[in-house]
């Protein structure tokens, strides 16, 4: 599956990078730090899934996901923030998101996460 990252942190996006790239059917396609830019990146790459960071300069994630799913509705994304609560996870749900991961929890439910939302599955970090 092609995946396309949205993070602002360089670091955090290439650690995400190093560990899809261990995965066979996984391949990052492009990166983005920007809401902006992931509009861009997605027309260009088309990917499959979008691991999307919340907190983005510019344009949210939450209104960069409904811009791209507008656009794209084939593409799953799946949220990424460090904040949690029921509001932020319906507001991501709400804007097309299948699925959201906590970043203190990102590393061990990543590949989880991206595969069941691949699979058109929800997934919420526990």
């Amino acid at each position: 599956m092609r995946i396309l990252l949205v993070e602002d942190h360089k670091p955090t996006r290439e650690e995400m990078r190093a560990l899809l790239a261990r995965e066979p059917d996984m391949t990052v396609v492009g990166e983005a730090e920007s809401g902006e830019e992931a509009l861009i990146k997605a027309r260009q790459e088309l990917p499959d899934v979008i691991v999307m960071d919340i907190l983005l300069p510019g344009m949210n994630g939450i209104e960069t996901t409904r811009r791209i799913r507008a656009e794209q509705p084939d593409v799953k994304v799946l949220a990424l923030s460090n904040h949690f609560g029921d509001s932020l996870v319906q507001a991501v749900l709400g804007a097309g998101g299948l699925g959201y991961v906590r970043k203190n929890r990102a590393f061990e439910e990543l590949v989880l996460a991206v595969r069941a939302v691949s699979a058109g599955e929800q997934y919420v970090t526990k």
